[in-house]
């Protein structure tokens, strides 16, 4: 490891304990060459050497060792105007590498970047830049693009076509409330043609054709932006994608169980509606897996008979054998169930269902920010549920907050000893009893203490356990007690008065169970019995399928694409998972009100 060394020549060791990155090969080489430099230099030219020699440490991802060695320059203020921006840059770039967005945008608005006209078009270059990755990460979306548009105008050609890549990552990238006001900070003509580009995305995300078209109406009207000439990489690739479409698709899938049915009933929904508006569709073939175990045999028919991808198989065990092969998949798959944590990705496998985990990870971030910290955890007794709770306790401390309770309940109709346990009003209860015993009278009023370090309770519960325990909570002086729920609290219908015993209950779950805004949901209610909360989110699940095929090769190539689906936004992780990001909603005079995003009030 390397020994940082200041132009005077003493020289800042750092302990092993603390180290993050070892530095190898050409790039120390060229770390202690600058360093050796900066000791046979006198200032200011030394300090130019070690601010070259920490951004190749940053680059390396030696972050420790970069912060020791920008603490050897002393006096930064004493230095030339030029060498007082790189080192403020440098501390700028130092936060970003410790996450820490807020710092480094501080330190950009230092007053030697008011006026960067006057430095060298190459640090002009390099400070709008980290300028724009800073706003970016700082969720400023707006600006972070009018950073970038102002950039171009000194790039060449090609890297201007990196930075039109990097604009639509930001636009990309931004939750869809962080630009509803965007109108209000249009200044130029660039900026508005990104904005009506993502729009028309945006509007289009169900099929790939009508998104194709509007790509080329985009370029025919916009025929002077800088995108007009080359779309970035991130929607060229949608033209290569339909040009390559399966053709033949195999809906491996149990369509005469209640899981299978669901599934079936939102895909081939989805499918007709597509086939209705004159769109180009797959053609479709079943193979029924019903009540089998050996679906794999079905899967590998559906290859020999000629199917370019399969949606399906259902599962589990199915997905984790698929997980352990050792080359990649003969056809693309959309395993409709998750195999096991770090069970294997074969290229060409992806895994898309309804997860607990996305929904338990929502629960515990919305709790975070809204400052909670010390949770109680509150589930159905039972195996499958305590890897609920061991998700959730996991993930909450891993966040820094305290879990103070974990509990369960069984069946109970009555809710009253389990919140009590949750409170310790059973201890309060057990000190009135014995001042009772104490004291020659038995006219003692009491009221029961609860604990008061409960920030909030998280809960999973169906709508009739959720509507019991509610008012139980209230009946013991714990009403105020914040709820935070998983989707199946909630049963996707309109009763009022039943759903107002939740009241004030927060929970996450599928937009197409909480709102009527998708067209499709019509249809497939209109085509299919009415169905309750759980049918409706595996029917959403299946629309979701077949409107996912033609984006897994965009996501895979471009993991910042996002679907905003029936089940939630959606976007591919590194392990080949579909990840979700569903709506909250709160419970309000026993209506579900659907609640904007949790970062959206900052995002501009």
């Amino acid at each position: 490891m390397l020994l940082l060394a200041s132009c005077s020549g003493s020289s800042v060791q750092v302990p092993a304990s603390q180290q993050t990155a070892p530095i190898f090969g050409v790039q120390a080489s060229e770390i202690d060459f600058l360093l050796q430099q900066a000791r046979n230099s006198a200032s200011p030219a030394a300090e130019g050497y070690q601010l070259d020699a920490m951004a190749l440490m940053l680059e390396a991802g030696s972050v420790r060792e970069a912060q020791a060695l920008l603490a050897e320059i002393r006096t930064p203020n004493t230095l030339p105007e030029e060498l007082q921006v790189r080192y403020r840059m440098a501390q700028a770039n130092l936060a970003l590498a410790q996450e820490e967005p807020a710092i480094a945008l501080q330190t950009l608005s230092n007053p030697l970047f008011e006026s960067i006209g006057t430095l060298t078009p190459d640090l002009q270059m390099e400070v709008r830049q980290l300028r724009a990755d800073t706003l970016f990460q700082s969720k400023q979306y707006i600006a972070a693009v009018r950073e970038r548009v102002q950039l171009a105008q000194l790039l060449d050609t090609e890297a201007r076509i990196a930075n039109n890549n990097a604009i639509w990552e930001i636009l990309a990238s931004a939750p869809a409330l962080a630009l509803t006001n965007a109108n209000n900070n249009i200044d130029s003509y660039e900026l508005r043609g990104w904005l009506e580009l993502l729009r028309l995305i945006n509007s289009n995300q169900n099929n790939i054709q009508t998104q194709m078209s509007a790509m080329d109406q985009w370029r025919n009207t916009w025929t002077q932006h800088s995108a007009s000439a080359r779309l970035p990489d991130a929607l060229n690739i949608i033209y290569q994608i339909w040009q390559n479409r399966p053709l033949d698709i195999a809906l491996v899938l149990p369509v005469q169980e209640p899981l299978g049915k669901a599934i079936s009933e939102g895909l081939l929904s989805a499918y007709y509606d597509a086939l209705a508006k004159g769109h180009e569709v797959p053609r479709i073939h079943i193979y029924d897996t019903s009540f089998r175990t050996d679906v794999l045999v079905l899967y590998d028919q559906a290859v020999d008979d000629g199917a370019d991808m399969s949606i399906g198989p259902l599962l589990k065990d199915a997905v984790r054998r698929m997980q352990r092969s050792s080359r990649p998949m003969p056809v693309p798959t959309l395993a409709l169930n998750y195999g096991d944590p770090g069970g294997g990705t074969p290229d060409g496998l992806y895994q898309f269902g309804l997860a607990p985990e996305d929904e338990i990870i929502q629960a515990a971030d919305t709790a975070w920010a809204a400052g909670h910290r010390n949770a109680a955890v509150l589930t159905p007794a039972g195996g499958d549920y305590q890897r609920i709770q061991d998700t959730f306790v996991n993930y909450w401390e891993g966040l820094g907050g305290h879990v103070i309770s974990v509990n369960s309940f069984a069946g109970a109709t009555d809710y009253s000893p389990v919140i009590k346990r949750i409170f310790s009003i059973e201890a309060s209860e057990a000190r009135a009893a014995r001042i009772r015993s104490l004291l020659p009278r038995n006219s003692i009023e009491f009221v029961p203490r609860r604990r008061e370090d409960v920030d909030f309770i998280f809960l999973l519960a169906n709508p009739s356990e959720g509507r019991q325990i509610k008012p139980t909570l209230s009946f013991h002086f714990a009403g105020d007690v914040p709820v935070y729920a998983m989707p199946a609290i909630y049963d996707g219908g309109s009763n009022p008065v039943a759903n107002r015993d939740l009241n004030g209950v927060v929970f996450n779950d599928a937009p197409w169970v909480l709102s009527n805004q998708d067209p499709l949901k019509k249809i497939v209610n209109d085509t299919w019995p009415s169905a309750s909360g759980p049918v409706q989110r595996l029917r959403a699940m299946g629309a979701d399928s077949y409107r996912l095929y033609l984006r897994l090769e965009q996501m895979h190539r471009f993991p910042y694409t996002h679907l905003d689906g029936a089940t939630g936004r959606l976007s591919l992780k590194p392990d080949g998972g579909i990840r979700r990001e569903l709506n909250n909603a709160v419970m309000d005079n026993g209506v579900a009100s659907v609640m904007p995003r949790s970062d959206a009030a900052r995002a501009l």
